[in-house]
């Protein structure tokens, strides 16, 4: 079997298990795979191929810890062609990178403001979706493609909440509730004003997607996670800050819920994590926190 063929038939199977976000990742990766090999049989590929493969990306200087998802894919791929009976690769002789551990990047009130003040106020609707995303991004701290996934019934306007599907429950409830304040409920009904105009005028593929694209080929389309790191890499140009990404406001409300005395089950119920090991992340303190609080006990 061809190989663009296969991916095929393991994305169909795929979907019945994951969230269409890791469909998609699995899929693209594969895809790139499969380019790099010009379309081989999938009982042709070799492991020096995979080797050779993840080597020439590191030569060009892809970051680490993207390779553990790069590798993931292709294993996940093999595996599901070794269960019905096709003589490919073993999966378990590529080996899985270790991940190298980094200081997550945490945003604070002053850059982030500095963010939202960058996004111009006039009449496009790029800039009025992308005010309540992102206002819903800090309030929440919700994955991006959690809130991406939202549909318009999913919102109750008067109580300034919705109920999501956790993307990565692990045999916990699939759903919990987020909740927002009162600007960040001005600027979705803002939103939602503004595409109830243009659907109207386009056609919405997904009627009830709560945010859609409104420009290029994927306009009336669910809007992407790639395209909300793509406004909030030229909001941060704009307004002169490091970039600031969705998860950077994640680790935001994490932080800060730690910080006003909140527990690390706190962190996993409002932030969705599957574990409380997940969540202890966030009780690590920052650099001048940590001197703070030395300075404290010691009396210096």
């Amino acid at each position: 079997m061809e190989f663009k063929e296969a991916i095929e038939q393991f994305k169909s199977w795929r979907e019945f298990k994951v969230k269409i976000n890791t469909v998609r990742g699995y899929d693209r990766e594969l895809r790139n795979f499969c380019l790099y090999l010009h379309n081989p049989q999938i009982e042709q590929i070799q492991l020096t191929d995979v080797l050779n493969y993840l080597n020439g990306m590191r030569d060009l200087g892809w970051d680490h810890n993207s390779f553990v998802g790069k590798v993931m894919a292709i294993r996940k791929f093999l595996e599901f062609f070794k269960l019905q009976g096709y003589r490919v690769l073993n999966e378990e002789l590529i080996p899985i990178p270790n991940k190298e551990y980094k200081m997550p990047r945490v945003a604070d009130d002053e850059t982030f403001k500095k963010l939202f003040d960058s996004i111009p106020v006039n009449n496009d609707p790029r800039h009025i979706r992308n005010r309540a995303i992102i206002s819903l991004l800090w309030d929440t701290g919700a994955r991006n493609g959690e809130i991406l996934d939202l549909d318009i019934d999913d919102l109750d306007l008067d109580r300034q909440r919705a109920v999501i599907k956790t993307e990565k429950n692990k045999g916990r409830r699939p759903i919990r509730e987020i909740f927002w304040t009162k600007d960040t409920n001005i600027h979705v009904k803002n939103w939602l004003g503004k595409r109830e105009h243009l659907a109207k005028k386009i056609y919405i593929k997904e009627p009830e997607a709560l945010f859609i694209s409104v420009a290029n080929q994927q306009q009336g389309q669910r809007l992407s996670v790639k395209g909300v790191g793509e406004s909030l890499r030229r909001y941060s140009n704009r307004a002169k800050i490091p970039y600031l990404n969705a998860h950077s406001f994640r680790h935001h409300m994490g932080h800060d819920v730690i910080k006003k005395g909140g527990s690390a089950a706190d962190v996993m119920n409002i932030l969705g994590h599957s574990t409380l090991a997940s969540s202890t992340i966030y009780t690590m303190m920052t650099d001048r926190e940590l001197e703070k609080r030395y300075r404290v006990f010691k009396g210096a």
